[in-house]
């Protein structure tokens, strides 16, 4: 029988819980607390001087940049390699080894991915039993070459019920066009 790590996509786990997440892009460190549940995930984030929070819904292949100081929100579309990540035909090449990442065992994985626009992502995935993405080291390449090196780290993983609250559509906020999406992240996060 595949294990829950084997047929699981790498970015929905197939239980609730919750951590505290490192991204790294280009050496830049960003963390703060996650919440997962099948098919949902909030990410939240200090950027700059803002609290933000990252709503991903996998059903509906979209998200949600919050930021509740200003009381606004941003609807986006998956990028097409986090879409990559979600879909759960996305192949791992056969496991090259077992690592413990924050003292829960994994089978770490070899990943390589080109997307339909282009973007191509490889590198490095550490997945746990459950089937919880722990860890990422990797590096995607643009349709013109720019080159970002992304990694990500799980700690303090607790599962458990999350939640409903927590993964919601913003209620009682005002939209941004999607435009303010690269206007709010700008200078922040992407450099």
């Amino acid at each position: 029988a595949a294990l829950p790590a084997q047929a699981a996509a790498l970015h929905d786990a197939p239980v609730s819980f919750s951590a505290l997440r490192t991204v790294t892009i280009n050496g830049k460190p960003y963390t703060g607390s996650m919440f997962h549940e099948p098919g949902r995930e909030r990410d939240e984030q200090k950027l700059g001087a803002m609290d933000m929070a990252f709503i991903l819904d996998g059903d509906a292949s979209q998200g949600f940049l919050v930021v509740p100081s200003i009381k606004t929100y941003v609807t986006f579309p998956f990028p097409p390699l986090l879409s990559a990540l979600i879909d759960a035909q996305m192949e791992k090449n056969k496991p090259v080894g077992e690592d413990t990442v924050d003292h829960i065992p994994t089978t770490k994985y070899r990943v390589e991915k080109t997307t339909s626009d282009g973007t191509h992502g490889e590198g490095f995935v550490w997945v746990s039993k459950r089937g919880v993405l722990m860890r990422l080291d990797g590096t995607v390449t643009t349709p013109g070459g720019h080159k970002t090196k992304i990694a990500m780290k799980l700690e303090a993983v607790k599962e458990g019920p999350q939640k409903p609250v927590l993964f919601a559509a913003p209620a009682n906020m005002n939209e941004l066009p999607f435009q303010a999406l690269a206007l709010l992240l700008n200078g922040i996060m992407i450099k």
